[in-house]
C-alpha cells in the first residue's frame, strides 16, 4: 500500500512538471505547423517543392514584422485597428484578452504600471491579500485634511479581473517579491510562494483595545 502511494505521489509530481513544458512545447509546435502548412503553397510555387520547417522562418519573419509595426505609431495604428477586429470573434476575444493582458504584465509597459507587490489586510481586517501597488493619491478632506492612499490592484480571478482599492500608505506593506514572482504566486495560487516572505516596510502595527482612545461619552 505504502509502494503504490509513494508511486503515485511520485506520478502525480512528474505530472505537474510534465504538463507544463509538453502543453508550452504542443502549442508551440501546433502554432509552426499551421504557419508551415500555411507557407506549403508558397514553397511549392517558388522552389517547385514543399521545404520542410519554413514554419519556423515564417514565425521569426512574423515576430519581426509585428516588432517593426509596433516600434512607430503608423504601425500601432494599424495594430490596434487589427486587435478590434480581433475582438470582436466572440471565443477569440476572450483567449486573446486574456493571454495579451497576462503578457502585458512582463512587458515594459506594464512593469510601468505595477510598481511593487504589496501585503494589504483585506477583504477583512486579520486577512491579508497579495496586490500590486500602481500608484499614490491625495485625499484631501472638506476641512482641508490630506490623507495619502496607494492605489492597490487585488486580482480576484488569476490575474486579468480583479478590485482595485485604495489604502493609507502607512498599511501597505511592500514586500520583497520581484513583479514576476508576483504574477507567478498568484497564478499557482499561492504554491510557488517563498516560505519567507520578506519585506521592505512596516505599516505601524493597530492600537490594542487598551492603547485606543476612549471613546467620547463612554
Amino acid at each position: 500500500m505504502d509502494a503504490r502511494r509513494g508511486l503515485k505521489r511520485i506520478l502525480v509530481t512528474g505530472f505537474l512538471i510534465v504538463a507544463p513544458i509538453g502543453i508550452t512545447l504542443f502549442l508551440l509546435a501546433s502554432f509552426v505547423s499551421m504557419l508551415d502548412y500555411v507557407a506549403t503553397p508558397m514553397s511549392i510555387a517558388l522552389l517547385g517543392r514543399h521545404v520542410r520547417g519554413l514554419g519556423i522562418l515564417l514565425l521569426g519573419v512574423l515576430i519581426l514584422a509585428a516588432g517593426l509595426l509596433g516600434s512607430n505609431i503608423q504601425g500601432k495604428h494599424i495594430l490596434g485597428v487589427l486587435e478590434r477586429i480581433l475582438l470582436r470573434i466572440p471565443v477569440f476575444s476572450w483567449l486573446y484578452g486574456t493571454i495579451k493582458q497576462l503578457t502585458e504584465v512582463f512587458s515594459q509597459e506594464g512593469t510601468a504600471q505595477f510598481k511593487s507587490v504589496v501585503l494589504v489586510e483585506y477583504p477583512r481586517p486579520g486577512v491579508h491579500s497579495i496586490g500590486f501597488a500602481t500608484n499614490q493619491v491625495q485625499v484631501v478632506g472638506p476641512d482641508g485634511t490630506r490623507e495619502e492612499l496607494t492605489c492597490v490592484y487585488i486580482p480576484t480571478n488569476h490575474i486579468y479581473i480583479g478590485d482595485m482599492i485604495l489604502v493609507p500608505k502607512e498599511k501597505v506593506l511592500e514586500t520583497r517579491l520581484t513583479l514576476q514572482e508576483g504574477v507567478q504566486t498568484l497564478l499557482s495560487a499561492g504554491a510557488t510562494m517563498p516560505k519567507t516572505l520578506e519585506t521592505a516596510s512596516i505599516p505601524p502595527s493597530s492600537p490594542s483595545p487598551q492603547e485606543r482612545p476612549p471613546t467620547p461619552g463612554a
